[in-house]
């Protein structure tokens, strides 16, 4: 049973895999092996503090923990899992065992074990007793990893399929995110720690953590107290078959149906329609309630506050502050690219649409306007909060201009790039439970955020104008630049939005329905992403990693930071260098950062170019011309 299902995942992976996966998880085990290595290297290291090197292998070991149990909102379901064999007549537990070795055989456990070997080499520092401890040690530290992993995906897909579990997976993603982008000012808080050690109650919490029990057990067998070492190793050993119990018993389709959404009372329907009378006022009614009922939009609502929220709150560690105002444009921005694919999150109902005549226009102002409903009050309401918490009126020029730039752009742009770069997904009655399930948006939401940021530009560059010649009239004349930018990018591109719904509806019927594009039409609907090599792909997403490194860490941050006045230099190099040539630094990274998102963009149009000009012509232009019949179409 173990070996078919071991050989059933590597198939599925086979047939299943991308060129533009196999390229994105390219870069993740390049990261993940660089951290491991890390990792492993921090084991080799002398500290002042006698016990600061245990208390880091602590909280590092806890923090591949955090990423194996986050580790599914990112990269989806795995291959394999119970669903797949509940009409087969195979025991629960000789199915879990057999989906436990099929999870064990993955590149992301041979770079976790790489990483956990840092406990063997902790362990030969202290004796060959600790070190023949430390191999069963790790074995368990591994298996605990993994289950923990299994077990929080079966309890996300339980908690996916209701609002409330929206709202939790969303925050756990937005944390993950905002951890994963801005991790490195943690990091800049740890370096007061490594001279005078961690806190006791710190060091305490993290070491009774299961993840820290291995380690508790090679340091006793190295000091020689076998209640210590054997202890912690059967505790252990009863978590992971705990585990292993818990799984067991969640495999197979649950009993848990997706709950019941009362309806909305008349009277606020009848007061909605006579403020939206037509077809728009009942297009943006079912907007409205789709945002309210779907666990899906529930999901994009929290996603991008939370991923603000949370961002705003690392640079605490130094008492910035100065990150508040714009609390409001980053979820307007994060929110712009999380929800930019609603076309693709109805699925197939685009037929709906598509068999009325006339009406796309009305459907894509309707999704704008509820977008805007959704996020407009709330974002501004983050960005009024965000300057009295910061308590200097300098910044709020620049935050309102922001965010009413994200809010306008954000609105056309979604509208548009739904259409023209539309990710199939699953019907909303079929769909999973993992964000990634929902359709592979990367490249969607890496255009979103670097469209956005283009829409910001006019307002945030006549403040900065404004900020320079100290004509504070400028400054706030930034305002109102926001708001006829946003007003343009929401009028324009929703009428090109329209237009191409209009064109290229039944294409993007059959992407959804099919999940591959249809190209006998001459127009060739397939997206570059799906056809790019994987080399290719590398060098993109490469390129968007540096420009987006670049232009907001390296580039705007510190942009910002000398703005409000600052003296903090954090870990940004342009605050590093002497005055003078602190704005020439700024200018050569955003340039760099620039440049990588060019570079990015002209990889993806070099492979459109190429889809264009490699269309396939209608059967009735090559066929039926050729063969003097023009009712019945030739096969290849």
């Amino acid at each position: 049973m173990v070996g078919v299902l071991i050989r059933m995942k590597l198939a599925v992976l086979r047939h299943s895999t991308t060129d533009a996966k196999m390229a994105l998880n390219g870069l993740g085990y390049g990261v993940g092996s660089c951290l491991a290595v890390a990792t492993l290297v921090l084991a080799f290291l002398d500290f002042s503090h006698p016990r600061l090197l245990m208390d880091l292998l602590a909280v590092t070991f806890a923090l591949w923990a955090l990423g194996w149990m986050a580790g599914p909102i990112f990269a989806g379901e795995p291959p394999l899992n119970g669903e797949h064999f509940h009409r087969q007549p195979v025991p629960r537990r000789t199915l879990t065992m057999g989906l436990l070795a099929a999870a064990l055989v993955a590149v992301t456990t041979a770079i976790t074990l790489l990483a956990f070997g840092a406990l063997i080499v902790f362990a030969a520092r202290l004796g060959w007793v600790a070190v023949v401890v430390s191999v069963p040690a790790v074995v368990l530290l591994l298996l605990l990893v993994v289950l923990l992993s299994r077990v929080v995906t079966l309890l996300f897909r339980m908690l996916a399929t209701s609002r409330l579990g929206g709202v939790v997976t969303a925050t756990v993603t937005a944390a993950m995110v905002s951890l994963s982008s801005f991790s490195w000012i943690l990091i800049i808080g740890v370096f007061p720690l490594l001279e005078y050690g961690f806190p006791p109650a710190f060091s305490m919490v993290v070491r009774s953590l299961p993840s820290s029990w291995s380690l508790i057990a090679v340091e006793a067998a190295g000091r020689g107290d076998w209640l210590w070492t054997v202890g912690p190793l059967l505790a252990l050993a009863v978590v992971v078959a705990a585990l292993f119990l818990v799984w067991s018993a969640l495999l197979g389709p649950q009993p848990i149906a997706r709950p019941v959404v009362r309806g909305s009372s008349a009277r606020r329907g009848s007061l909605i329609r006579a403020l939206f009378r037509g077809d728009l006022g009942a297009l943006y009614l079912k907007e409205l309630r789709t945002w309210w009922r779907d666990p899906v939009r529930t999901q994009g609502i929290v996603m991008g506050p939370a991923f603000a929220i949370i961002t705003a709150l690392f640079p605490l560690i130094f008492g910035f502050t100065a990150a508040f105002p714009f609390v409001g444009a980053a979820g307007a921005l994060m929110a712009a690219a999380t929800c930019a694919n609603s076309y693709g999150q109805d699925g197939t109902a685009l037929w709906l649409t598509l068999t009325v005549p006339g009406k796309e226009k009305a459907d894509v102002r309707a999704r704008q306007l509820g977008w805007l409903t959704v996020f407009g009050p709330l974002t501004l309401a983050l960005t009024l909060a965000g300057c009295l918490l910061h308590g200097d009126a300098a910044l709020t020029p620049w935050a309102l201009a922001a965010t009413l730039a994200a809010l306008g752009g954000g609105s056309g742009l979604l509208a548009w790039v739904s259409v023209v770069a539309l990710v199939p997904g699953p019907d909303p009655h079929k769909s999973k439970n993992s964000p990634m399930d929902h359709g592979d948006v990367t490249g969607q939401s890496f255009l979103m955020c670097s469209l956005v940021t283009l829409a910001m530009c006019p307002a945030l560059g006549a403040a900065w104008a404004g900020h320079a010649l100290n004509m504070p009239a400028l400054l706030w004349a930034s305002v109102p630049v926001a708001m006829l930018t946003g007003a343009l990018c929401h009028v324009l591109l929703g009428s090109m939005a329209a237009r191409a719904l209009n064109d290229k509806g039944p294409e993007l019927l059959h992407l959804m329905r099919s999940g591959k594009p249809d190209i006998r039409a001459g127009k060739t609907g397939e997206s570059p992403f799906s056809t790019m090599s994987g080399s290719r792909q590398t060098l993109m997403w490469s390129a968007m990693a540096v420009g987006i490194l670049g232009l907001f860490p390296q580039g705007l941050a510190p942009l910002g930071i000398k703005l409000s006045g600052s003296q903090d230099k954090v870990w940004f190099l342009a605050l590093h260098v002497p005055e003078p040539w602190q704005w020439p630094v700024i200018a050569v990274m955003a340039a760099i950062g620039l440049a990588g998102t060019w570079g990015a963009y002209h990889v993806y149009q070099a492979e459109k170019r190429r889809l264009q000009a490699g269309a396939v012509p209608p059967p009735s232009e090559n066929s039926a011309g050729a063969s003097g019949r023009t009712g019945t179409p030739e096969h290849p």
